[in-house]
């Protein structure tokens, strides 16, 4: 499975037929899905490589941020550019079937209520009604309108002392560090009750949002 290659074959498909002006909408649409979802990509990466770190440390660069400044900038990163991969598809869906939306206020929700008003019963329909459904989007959508409009998510760490091993000497301190996400981000005290480990849970939800992108692009 491969997005890229699957929205390549989606944009074969379906641009062909279309006027020259829809056509090329639809490559540029389709082009910044996989950009978006990259940009996913690229800041769990990081979030991977912070994530090995205590909240305070500071690495040794020209920038003097803190790590956990560094985590909120690429959860926020994240969930933004995870979030946009559905509403970029949706202007893909809004060129191909003339949906009649306005471009700069085309998104995955007003997709949907425009398909449940017009293709109620299609495919495409059905697809989008359960993804918009699953916890993994609404969550998606919390996290995602939390770091936006409303603050930084909530991120526990939990940094823990390693001992010492009898008869061996360290240069430094070791420890271990695991980081929960929180329940709900809207939560005036958030907290992580469900256990949610951080890297863990955004890697599932690329993975889910994928198979999503995947799953509407061949039935458009």
């Amino acid at each position: 499975m491969s997005l890229s290659s699957d929205i390549e074959e989606m944009v074969n498909r379906i641009g062909p037929p279309e006027p020259k002006t829809r056509k090329r909408k639809i490559e540029l649409y389709s082009q910044g899905v996989i950009a978006k979802f990259r940009n996913a990509e690229y800041a769990l990466s990081q979030l991977k490589d912070l994530n090995k770190y205590s909240d305070d440390k500071t690495l040794a660069d020209e920038n003097d941020l803190v790590v956990r400044e560094r985590i909120h900038f690429y959860l926020d990163s994240f969930f933004a550019f995870i979030y946009s991969t559905f509403d970029v598809i949706s202007q893909v869906v809004n060129q191909k079937w003339q949906m009649g939306l306005d471009e700069r206020q085309v998104s995955i929700k007003g997709l949907k209520n425009r398909l449940n008003q017009n293709h109620n019963g299609h495919d495409l329909q059905d697809c989008i009604d359960v993804l918009c459904r699953a916890n993994y989007f609404k969550n998606m959508d919390k996290f995602r309108n939390c770091s936006t409009h409303r603050r930084q998510i909530y991120v526990r760490c939990e940094a823990t002392l390693i001992s010492e091993t009898p008869g061996y000497s360290s240069t430094a301190d070791l420890t271990t560090v695991k980081r929960l996400i929180c329940d709900d981000p809207y939560a005036l005290s958030p907290s992580t009750n469900q256990n949610r480990e951080l890297i863990d849970y955004c890697e599932k939800m690329l993975e889910w949002t994928e198979t999503k992108l995947i799953n509407i692009s061949k039935k458009i």
